[in-house]
């Protein structure tokens, strides 16, 4: 980095890059603008740290958010004063509620120039409100000794705080005066002689020891025949300890798990005894619903995306056991839930070995039918149906990345993809469910990945087209699988659906958007997907150079009645067959 300081606010800006660097910051996202430049050039000049250069600050959010998913440590995100910062929102709350840290940098104007009309100027002290996990607004840069160190021993706590018992943003916010950039300062005395010996006192973050044996006692409470372990999405830590002590637990109990398709249980099926992945059609039958209800659940991580189960289990009442790796409530049934941090990538659950129960075989004798029904029906489909589009994602991709978009994706994949021991890597932004930021973030998840892909829909690619930007910045393979229904899909399935022509205006909402062009002028590949076979070649070529789209064309009214009348016809289907074994 040099030991060259030529004004005062190179020096300072120096000692915080090299605190964050020494406490184990790898990676940086940094915007354009003047009044961070100083930012800028302590970024651009310490080695050791992947620095991004990003146009656009909503985009930036959400690439440096899809960076610190896949690394699990803080990416550091930059930019100037104004309106910039607060492009920055909706990445911060989605890594809020998901639990991703980021360290939000944002210059500021100096107090002088603030509340005066002074250019690209509004207030940004606490921007963010509660979503972040720390704030603080930094001192003027002195070349002082007294406030070199506060800079420094602020920065580490800083990077602490993103990284604590629940992980999430933090937010510095920081006021230059002129000279902003690399040039000489007036009668500007050198207070150190370097940032790195400066900052050589500075350690990286450790994460605090688990104390006692490391383990949960669920003994009693898994000690009834009637129970069932619900996981929904989930991205550990460490996928495979995850797996071990997850699969070891619910193997004990011998309860039936309910796994949703954004965790690892679906592409590590063998593990499991008795594993579920159709819950979403068995909570729509009633006579499986009579038969099938819990006494007691235990959730893990969140709660499926099932909105059936979710009501069943409302009216159920179960007793319900939360086990979350943050502290934060994870049970939106509201039931008796009794809230646990505990997390299965460090420790393990101590349970009893229980016999398996008629309720259990129930379970698993229901899962069974349903999935017969539904692979019945998708093989002989042959039209370009969307749930289609993930059960052939399950069954074809294997030790890879995927990214799933929010709205329709992560449904479609919760009711069709099978489970299989194909090792499949789901990744997400579940935390606000929203559908902006996903192409940007998937490129930060794919940044570093052998072979990536994101399945999204044609909204939620649209609300971030300036995300493929980010290809001109980072080397990356990543295949987007376009489904292009030109609309809003999933409005398809709500009963708002029926109230036209309010609905295809504002809710339907077709664009027309030719993606091929948008595509070329983007500098990206596209393939036009006309066949099911066509599609399964692309899945398994060797392309990984860049963005390639692959889009597939979808008639979003047929495709929500397809699904609608399979949901309805399997659910009664299984109530004739459970009241038939009667």
């Amino acid at each position: 980095m040099g030991h060259f300081f030529p004004n005062t606010n190179a020096q300072w800006c120096s000692v915080v890059v090299e605190t964050l660097f020494r406490k184990g910051l790898k990676q940086a996202v940094v915007c354009m603008g003047s009044r961070s430049s100083p930012l800028t050039f302590a970024f651009a000049n310490r080695s050791g740290i992947e620095t991004f250069p990003v146009l656009d600050e909503r985009s930036a959010g959400f690439f440096a958010l899809g960076l610190a998913k896949r690394s699990k440590v803080p990416v550091a995100l930059i930019c100037t004063s104004g309106t910039a910062a607060a492009n920055f929102l909706p990445a911060v709350i989605e890594a809020s509620e998901s639990g991703v840290p980021l360290i939000v940098l944002t210059a500021d104007r100096p107090w002088e120039l603030r509340n005066c009309r002074a250019g690209q100027t509004i207030d940004q002290v606490k921007l963010y409100g509660g979503y972040v996990r720390d704030f603080v607004e930094y001192a003027l840069p002195e070349n002082s000794l007294k406030l070199l160190r506060y800079a420094r021993q602020r920065t580490s706590a800083l990077f602490d705080h993103s990284m604590g018992c629940r992980p999430g943003p933090v937010h510095a916010n920081m006021p230059f005066r002129e000279p902003l950039s690399w040039e000489l300062e007036d009668e500007f005395e050198v207070v150190i002689d370097s940032a790195e010996d400066f900052c050589s006192s500075v350690s990286a973050y450790l994460e605090k020891p688990q104390t006692g044996n490391g383990s949960l006692d669920l003994e009693s409470f898994c000690s009834v025949d009637e129970g069932l372990i619900v996981v929904g999405p989930a991205d550990p830590t460490d996928p495979s300890k995850w797996l071990e002590n997850l699969s070891d637990f619910a193997n004990r109990t011998n309860w039936p798990v309910l796994a949703d398709a954004l965790n690892p249980i679906r592409g590590a099926a063998s593990r499991f005894a008795n594993l579920v992945t159709t819950y979403d059609l068995i909570a729509r039958s009633e006579a499986a619903k009579k038969l099938l209800t819990p006494k007691r659940i235990v959730i893990v991580e969140d709660f499926p995306t099932s909105k059936a189960l979710r009501n069943w289990i409302q009216s159920a009442e179960p007793e319900a056991l939360s086990l979350s790796s943050s502290s934060v409530s994870i049970d939106p049934t509201h039931s008796r839930t009794e809230t646990n941090q505990h997390d299965l990538s460090k420790s393990t659950i101590k349970a009893q070995v229980q016999e398996e129960s008629a309720f259990s075989r129930s379970w698993i004798e229901a899962n069974r039918y349903c999935e017969s029904e539904l692979h019945r029906k998708l093989e002989a489909n042959e039209t370009l149906f969307e749930g289609k589009v993930s059960a052939l994602i399950g069954e074809e991709l294997s030790a890879c990345d995927l990214f799933v978009s929010n709205s329709m994706p992560p449904r479609d994949l919760e009711s069709f993809r099978r489970e299989n021991d194909q090792g499949l890597r789901v990744w997400y932004s579940r935390g606000a469910n929203g559908i902006d930021g996903i192409l940007s973030t998937a490129i930060g998840v794919a940044k570093g990945s052998e072979k990536a892909y994101l399945l999204t829909g044609d909204l939620a690619l649209l609300h971030d087209a300036n995300g493929a930007l980010l290809q001109k910045v980072c080397e990356l393979g990543l295949t987007v699988i376009l489904v292009n229904n030109d609309g809003g899909g999933i409005f398809e399935m709500l009963p708002v659906a029926q109230f036209e022509p309010t609905f295809e205006r504002f809710f339907g909402a077709p664009h027309g958007i030719d993606f091929e062009k948008w595509s070329k002028a983007m500098g990206m590949t596209y393939v036009s997907i006309a066949t099911w076979e066509q599609f399964r070649d692309c899945l398994h070529d060797s392309w990984s150079s860049g963005i390639r789209i692959l889009e597939i064309k979808t008639n979003r009214k047929a495709d929500a009645a397809t699904r609608k009348a399979w949901f309805s016809e399997v659910s009664k289907k299984l109530d004739q067959y459970f009241k038939g074994s009667d």
